[in-house]
């Protein structure tokens, strides 16, 4: 298992990472017709990440030479001088979950949040999806009790609930 930054060449795999996992993840919390449209196409976040600009980062995670993971990040959204880092997605595929390489890739994007000058970070992730929200708080998110948002998602509309590490650099530290 290995994390390394993300290139343009990742894209296909990212795009294939994505669609496996939303399907298998959001399946009954989100429209069938938008999972069933997502695909393997990289073409559009190929053209985005050879523009990608120095406060965003893209990782993936791989388990021998396949990319089976991936995390992307930069500046919060939200508008927090205490997280002014976010980490904007990580997936894994479901055949590599409980192997580490979403707690390899939470590290890592840590690393990326302090390299670029930021002590806090925050992750949003889909108020149903009860695994990964215990994935965040195991790795030491604070859930935002009165930070529920709504947000846009590939045209549909979900509830999202808000993790908050106050200082990133205790997970950006671990081995």
């Amino acid at each position: 298992m290995s994390v390394r930054l993300a290139t343009p060449d990742d894209a296909d795999a990212i795009e294939r990472v994505r669609t496996d996992t939303w399907r298998a993840t959001y399946r009954g919390h989100m429209p069938d017709a938008v999972l069933d449209a997502l695909g393997y196409d990289g073409s559009r976040r190929r053209e985005h990440m050879s523009r990608l600009r120095p406060e965003l980062f893209a990782l993936v995670a791989q388990h021998d030479g396949e990319v089976v993971g991936f995390c992307i990040g930069g500046p919060s959204r939200e508008v927090d001088p205490v997280h002014p880092g976010e980490i904007y997605a990580i997936y894994v595929l479901p055949a590599h979950h409980g192997h580490g390489h979403g707690s390899a890739l939470m590290r890592a994007g840590a690393r990326e949040i302090v390299a670029r000058g930021w002590g806090g970070m925050l992750i949003w992730v889909l108020r149903e999806n009860a695994p990964s929200r215990l994935f965040y708080e195991r790795m030491g998110g604070q859930h935002l009790t009165d930070g529920d948002v709504q947000r846009e998602i590939e045209g549909a509309t979900v509830t999202e609930s808000g993790y908050a590490w106050d200082d990133v650099r205790a997970l950006a530290a671990k081995a």
